[in-house]
């Protein structure tokens, strides 16, 4: 999510308010009575604990922040965290079907990740990249993931292969992401997530 935000104009706004808090705060505290050691060893505490807030924001608070003002799903990035029942319709060679799996997003204010279990397969993360269309504002996913096949009995070993998929927020239903999918096993397919709540 923090590469969706305009990272020089962030932390020059992170920057200015820090000044401006340490210049308030010394200006508040220093006179004749204060030496200007003892107001800048406020006004340093004051620049601290700023520093914390923000860094538990970041970190752990963001959710809570998010619920609180729901716009900020619109506005910067939906929070994806959960498990999603995950339908997955494939084409190899001459061979289609459709199977089913669970996906779990793992998403911080600074990175986000899925995993897929799937009854033949397990996929993880790669690469992960929340994006946000410039026209429209609608939620994408861009997904680059590994799949390892699972050793079963009469079947023959398959080696793990790499795909990408771009999954997009359905613009109807916030609890649907939807989007075509490639591997270099030359496989094919679109996957259908819905959240389970």
């Amino acid at each position: 999510m923090i590469n969706l935000l305009p990272i020089g104009k962030v932390i020059s706004l992170i920057a200015v308010t820090y000044a401006a808090i340490c210049v308030m705060i010394l200006w508040g505290v220093y006179d004749e009575n204060t030496t200007f050691f003892t107001a800048l060893s406020i006004a340093t505490g004051g620049s601290l604990l700023l520093n914390a807030t923000l860094l538990l924001v970041f970190c752990f608070g963001w959710r809570n922040l998010w619920r609180v003002f729901p716009e900020l799903n619109d506005l910067l990035f939906p929070d994806l965290n959960g498990t999603w029942d995950m339908v997955i319709h494939w084409e190899w060679e001459d061979k289609k079907g459709t199977s089913r799996a669970n996906a779990t997003i793992k998403q911080t204010f600074l990175k986000i990740g899925m995993d897929v279990e799937a009854e033949d397969s397990d996929s993880q993360t790669l690469v992960a990249k929340p994006k946000k269309d410039a026209e429209t504002g609608r939620a994408a996913l861009y997904y680059v993931f590994l799949t390892t096949p699972k050793h079963k009995a009469n079947v023959d070993l398959q080696d793990p292969y790499n795909g990408t998929a771009i999954l997009k927020l359905s613009l109807n239903d916030k609890r649907e992401l939807k989007g075509n999918y490639f591997t270099s096993r030359k496989t094919v397919g679109h996957y259908e997530l819905t959240r389970i709540e």
